[in-house]
């Protein structure tokens, strides 16, 4: 069984069981996708790492996009189990980002979707990350500024979700850092804000299956408490909507 280690000292979350519904809560991102893609130029001869790939739902979107030859990795198997029966054509392998069987300069493209915040020590992977791209490759993490997360819709709720996370989250800055440590240049970071979505019937599924990792770490009590909100706001009428932000971070690997 598969539980992913996290920064701060908080429940651990059993990623193999998670997986069993994963794919009734989480889908892959278009726009998540489009924004990486957009920054790299691929062809079918490239190859392209995710790292923390789940049930591969976003790798699947790389590369049917790209056709390029797309490779995930994770380290829960029942997450790559899901993946296998979708995504038979992805080499998918059940691996740590800390240790990556792969040689020097393998990949094109290496990114990470919303997996930062799981890694125990994040410097290796990312040391390792450089040791496995191309020179010229490109990597590119996705994930959440503290401000983003205090804007989250989740945080309305489930405001000790915030706190929780904002300790599991490295800052921007700091993850920037260990990027240039690790020799990346032109290390920058973009914010992007997605299209205002309403939040229908299908956002109360996902959090009654906590669908989101951090309604794994919370309290019983603080957990049942904003879904008894949640489900009076709804039945109230409100019409709830959300922008989701994002951070990508990117780093470029020298043609040296």
């Amino acid at each position: 069984m598969s539980r992913r280690t996290d920064l701060a000292g908080t429940k651990n979350v059993d990623y193999d069981k998670a997986a069993e519904v994963y794919d009734q809560v989480r889908t892959g991102d278009p726009e998540m996708m489009h924004q990486i893609l957009s920054e790299v130029l691929l062809g079918r001869n490239s190859i392209i790492l995710d790292i923390g790939c789940g049930t591969a739902n976003n790798t699947l979107l790389v590369s049917r996009t790209t056709h390029a030859r797309v490779v995930g990795i994770d380290l829960s198997s029942g997450m790559l189990h899901e993946a296998k029966n979708k995504a038979p054509e992805i080499h998918l392998a059940r691996a740590s980002a800390n240790h990556l069987a792969f040689e020097n300069r393998t990949f094109d493209l290496v990114f990470m979707t919303e997996v930062l915040h799981h890694l125990a020590d994040v410097p290796p992977v990312i040391s390792e990350t450089f040791r496995v791209l191309q020179a010229s490759g490109k990597f590119c993490i996705v994930t959440q500024s503290h401000d983003q997360i205090d804007h989250r819709m989740t945080t309305r709720f489930f405001p000790s979700t915030a706190e929780i996370d904002k300790g599991r989250y490295p800052n921007i800055e700091v993850a920037k850092k260990h990027l240039r440590a690790a020799g990346f240049i032109n290390v920058r970071s973009k914010p992007f804000t997605f299209a205002r979505v309403p939040l229908g019937n299908e956002y109360l599924e996902t959090v009654e299956k906590k669908g989101y990792s951090m309604l794994h770490k919370i309290s019983e009590a603080d957990y049942q408490e904003g879904l008894k909100e949640l489900r009076a706001t709804y039945a109230a009428g409100e019409r709830l909507e959300y922008a989701p932000g994002y951070a990508f971070i990117w780093g470029s690997k020298s043609l040296r």
